[in-house]
């Protein structure tokens, strides 16, 4: 029986475990490790893991997939607690947030005769811990993987196999990839929920603000309800990114501050664009076009038009043709 070891039984080591458990491989046997023996009992409990044990080393003798599913920062010790005990040609696997800095310590801490495929299941929520955990929770999500350069082909599809029985879709990539990206769409929306909290909370009026606050305030500022050291690690071991998509959006915020000195017509046209792109994008039909502007052919009207409604549609249209006609016309001169 093939051995699958998780280290660290938080809310994604166990949900890991409850979606390699729900997946029925008799074959599997899926032992958990982590510091807290309450945690260790709830995954028993919980049915996420065959078996537990405190010590890690003990975990990972004999398994064939070892993952790491604790905090971002902690990877490189585990790794080099772990290092000795690896079974030769088993594949090690972390699930952190961050891919270049856990790349660096596989390949300082973890021994030639095994296989570093770093991943990370796009996916999880701000309760925390094992008591949180759900089998479906990968489900449809992406998961993306970052081999080592050394790692054999048998261990990256021991990871691929992973994210299939979790019900991800993997998606591969290098480690400065994974943190360009996941910077952009995970840990900038950390820091801008984090931001806006902080800065009407800091107010003298926030009494007031806080009452005032509805469904839209409290959705934006979600995310700052998550792990206080899990968004640390997050943000120490992926610096230069979320600093150059922090730049990035203070760019957009002062272009879009400047656009509100515009027309009505040209404030309306920046909403329904927007809104147009994010529907395509829900519905997954722009991901592969690139950067684009929202222009809207003819052969879409109809779906534009259920998008935003068929009197905005109609006045975007107006707008855009206005503009057409207006540039059309003959240069006055004087």
């Amino acid at each position: 029986m093939a051995r699958v070891a998780i280290i660290g039984l938080g809310l994604i080591g166990g949900s890991l475990g409850l979606a390699i458990k729900n997946a029925r491989r008799k074959d599997l046997e899926v032992v958990g490790s982590d510091v807290m023996r309450r945690a260790r009992k709830q995954a028993i409990k919980m049915g996420a893991v065959d078996s537990e044990e405190g010590d890690a080393r003990k975990a990972v003798r004999g398994a064939g997939l070892v993952i790491v599913a604790t905090p971002p920062a902690t990877v490189g010790d585990v790794f080099k607690e772990i290092a000795a005990d690896l079974a030769s040609g088993a594949a090690v696997t972390d699930v952190a947030s961050t891919k270049t800095q856990s790349m660096a310590w596989a390949k300082e801490y973890l021994p030639k005769y095994v296989s570093y495929v770093g991943s990370h299941p796009m996916a999880g929520k701000t309760d925390a811990g094992i008591e949180a955990a759900e089998a479906d929770l990968f489900q449809g999500r992406p998961f993306a993987i970052v081999p080592s350069e050394t790692a054999s082909e048998a261990a990256v599809k021991s990871v691929m196999g992973l994210a299939h029985m979790v019900g991800s879709v993997e998606r591969f990539m290098t480690p400065e990839e994974h943190d360009h990206y996941a910077a952009a769409v995970s840990h900038l929306p950390i820091a801008i929920s984090s931001s806006l909290f902080t800065m009407l909370r800091r107010s003298e009026s926030w009494g007031d603000f806080g009452k005032m606050a509805g469904p839209a305030y409290s959705d934006l500022t979600r995310l700052i309800s998550g792990n206080p050291q899990m968004n640390t690690d997050i943000m120490v071991t992926n610096r230069e990114q979320v600093q150059h998509w922090l730049d990035r959006f203070i760019l957009e915020l002062k272009a879009f501050r400047d656009s509100l000195d515009g027309t009505e017509e040209e404030i309306f046209q920046h909403f329904a664009h927007g809104q147009i792109n994010r529907e395509r994008f829900l519905a997954g039909e722009d991901l592969e076009l690139g950067v684009q502007n929202a222009e809207i052919p003819d052969s879409t009207a109809q779906m534009a038009s259920l998008m935003i409604g068929t009197k905005a549609y109609d006045r975007l249209r107006k707008i855009q043709k206005d503009a057409d006609d207006r540039a059309k016309q003959p240069q006055r001169r004087f």
